[in-house]
Parts: C-alpha cells; structure tokens; sequence
C-alpha cells in the first residue's frame, strides 16, 4: 500500500465530530475492507508527553483517541469519530492526527494522516475556565507607625 493521504479536518470543540473517509486501490477502485481494524489518535504534536503521568521510563503520551470502525466494507468507507465530551476539553489550535489499519493479514498499515485544526463551536457548553488563584489580602497593622 502507497503512503498515507494527506487530509486535513477541522474539529469544533464541545460538539461531535465524525469524518468518513474511502480506502482506494492504485486503479481508483475501492479496497474491500472486510475484517479490516481502524485505529486513530489527536495530539498536539507527534510525541506530546502527558508531564504529570510520564517517568524517564516509562512514558505516557498526551492523545486523544478515535473511534473508528468500517462503515460500508465493500466501498472501501471507513469513519473517525470522537463525541462531544471528548471534543469539549480539546483548546483551540493546530493539532496533528494519524488512522492507521490492520489488515487481515496482520499489518498494520497508514491510510491517513494531516492537520486537525480545532476550533470553539459557537452556542457549546465548554468547561468553565479556572479562576487565577487570589493572592493573600495584607494589612497593614504588622507595619510600625512613623
């Protein structure tokens, strides 16, 4: 199979998103993708590092995960979807994704890749941003009198 197609998707963040898309053979035919697997991640950049929960040995990658699964086996059309809740924590910006396959003989195979860029759906419920802590008030009285 050639490299993987270059797509790129737009995510509005708070809301569902689902993308279809169809596995072609080099004549323009679409590839049968009976008891073909999909699986597919988001993140920031290729190697995004989860700071809290990574050590030096064993490192944990800050992605969001597709779901993914064959639509019509016989078209080739396969779909990525995350749901609202999943989209509703992601910041507006410029992110990278990648759907990979496995085929019935075992491989594993990219069939597309590109830029999610991810915006704020306009009327979705989002979470409320964090307040900066206050500082602590100081008085005066602890100050000498001149």
């Amino acid at each position: 199979m050639a490299a993987p197609f270059q797509v790129n998707i737009v995510i509005s963040a708070g809301v569902d998103f689902n993308q279809q898309f169809t596995l072609m053979n080099p004549d323009k035919s679409p590839t049968d993708i009976s008891g073909f697997t999909f699986s597919g991640s988001l993140s920031k950049y290729s190697r995004a590092l989860n700071a809290i929960e990574s050590t030096s040995t064993h490192p944990v990658y800050n992605r969001v995960y597709f779901t993914a699964g064959v639509v019509d086996a016989y078209a080739g059309i396969y779909s990525i979807s995350l749901t609202a809740e999943q989209t509703r924590y992601l910041l507006e910006g410029k992110y990278i994704y990648s759907v990979v396959c496995k085929n019935l003989d075992g491989e594993s195979i990219p069939t597309v890749q590109g830029l999610a860029f991810v915006d704020i759906a306009f009327g979705a419920v989002l979470p409320e941003p964090t307040p900066p802590p206050t500082p602590p008030t100081s008085t005066n009285a602890s100050l000498p009198i001149t």
